[in-house]
């Protein structure tokens, strides 16, 4: 819960997603079981905004460098906000 809560922290931080662009999600281990719960618990981030979200698993350099159960997501940052937050 904690390693979901960063992660939504970090988009934030980054300004939010661009979802005009492609959003790909990620997972390492055997199972996809956290990623799914990651995606419900921040369903408030993608509702309405993806037809479906994508995803698949990482490769072997980021899966044995994070370990079983890692939760990956590749963005760009929504430049508007961004540049709204950099300037607060």
């Amino acid at each position: 819960k904690m390693g979901n809560n960063l992660l939504v922290q970090e988009i934030d931080k980054a300004g939010g997603i661009d979802f005009s662009r492609p959003v790909l999600l990620g997972y390492s281990g055997i199972s996809d079981a956290l990623l799914l719960k990651y995606i419900e618990d921040s369903r408030h981030i993608w509702e309405g905004k993806l037809k479906e979200i994508r995803y698949t698993t990482v490769g072997s350099v980021i899966g044995t460098h994070a370990g079983p159960g890692a939760v990956v997501v590749a963005f760009f940052k929504n430049q508007y906000n961004a540049e709204q937050n950099s300037s607060d």
